[in-house]
């Protein structure tokens, strides 16, 4: 291997590593249906946020459409969306 060639994997290992270390964003969407005082229970319960975390990222749903839960890696990530949707919340 060349040394430039070399220096080009070096990076997209780094690349590769930074895309793992980020995490997976778990996303809550607003909808019509569920109570603003369910969702903030069901994200303590849950995601394990303390009643003010929980309670601004519900209000930044209901507000701005949208709001992200947390960055989790990929199991716990998954974990999270699967229980919450289980529980009628719109997430991803």
């Amino acid at each position: 291997v060349k040394k430039d060639q070399k220096q080009a994997v070096d990076e997209n290992d780094t690349d590769e590593q930074d895309a793992k270390d980020r995490g997976w964003l778990v996303r809550l969407y607003n909808d019509p249906m569920n109570k603003r005082e369910f969702v903030a229970r069901c994200l303590t319960e849950i995601c394990s946020l303390d009643d003010g975390e929980a309670y601004n990222v519900m209000m930044k749903a209901h507000q701005v459409g949208i709001a992200v839960i947390g960055n989790y890696h990929q199991e716990m990530a998954e974990l999270y969306k699967m229980r919450l949707s289980g529980e009628g919340l719109l997430i991803d």
